[in-house]
């Protein structure tokens, strides 16, 4: 078969100039129970049916799922929802490579669905000028999901401000019915929408020590 790096064989409609993939919406219903990280995938299929994957690492943890889209379907398909890709979009970089990584995003989005899988779109903006693009293929009124790893909101002034004007575009843009935030967010925004906040991996395990601690302390 020729080869297709870009994926341009399989397309996916959308409305709007850049050709990027419109997604179906997402109920409420389809909320997982806890979120796991790509690299991190389970094979029990009982243990992952609550699961929501994400995709919240470094870009080349997860390339394969768009490098090698057929292969990676079907280590996707037992987990109950699936996160779109979280391909970065950093304020520095030139708007033509941030508008690339929205399209890769809803590519395997519509991809996933096309295929039968309950997807979750996940949602990121560097600064104003990503607005024209990085809201495009996402449904309203729709569960939708971000992170904050990794964005230092808390000791950075201006990623704070980047990152709170961005919330508030997207919900003004999408009025998700769910917000589903891996890592903390600023205060402000749990007045903007309804957030449900998983845990990081890293806070997962200071909670399991801090349990552990507790537990020694009571059986001492």
């Amino acid at each position: 078969p020729m080869a297709d790096p870009l994926n341009l064989s399989r397309r996916f409609l959308g409305d709007n100039p850049f050709g990027i993939p419109q997604l179906g919406h997402t109920p409420q219903a389809c909320v997982p129970d806890w979120l796991m990280p790509y690299r991190q995938r389970a094979m029990d299929r009982e243990t992952v049916r609550d699961a929501g994957l994400h995709f919240f690492l470094e870009d080349y943890r997860f390339e394969a799922v768009w490098n090698r889209p057929g292969q990676a379907l079907k280590g996707l398909r037992p987990y109950g929802a699936i996160l779109t890709p979280d391909f970065s979009l950093y304020r520095d970089w030139p708007v033509a490579a941030q508008v690339w990584n929205v399209y890769r995003s809803r590519w395997c989005g519509a991809y996933w669905q096309a295929n039968g899988l309950t997807v979750i779109p996940t949602v990121s903006w560097s600064t104003a000028v990503s607005y024209d693009f990085c809201f495009l293929g996402l449904p309203r009124h729709s569960v939708v999901a971000l992170s904050t790893v990794g964005l230092r909101w808390r000791q950075d002034e201006t990623s704070r401000a980047l990152f709170l004007a961005g919330f508030r575009e997207m919900t003004r843009r999408l009025s998700p019915s769910r917000v589903l935030c891996y890592g903390d967010l600023p205060p402000v925004c749990h007045d903007l929408a309804e957030i449900i906040s998983f845990p990081t991996r890293w806070q997962g395990i200071r909670q399991a020590r801090q349990w552990a601690e507790q537990k020694q302390q009571v059986t001492r």
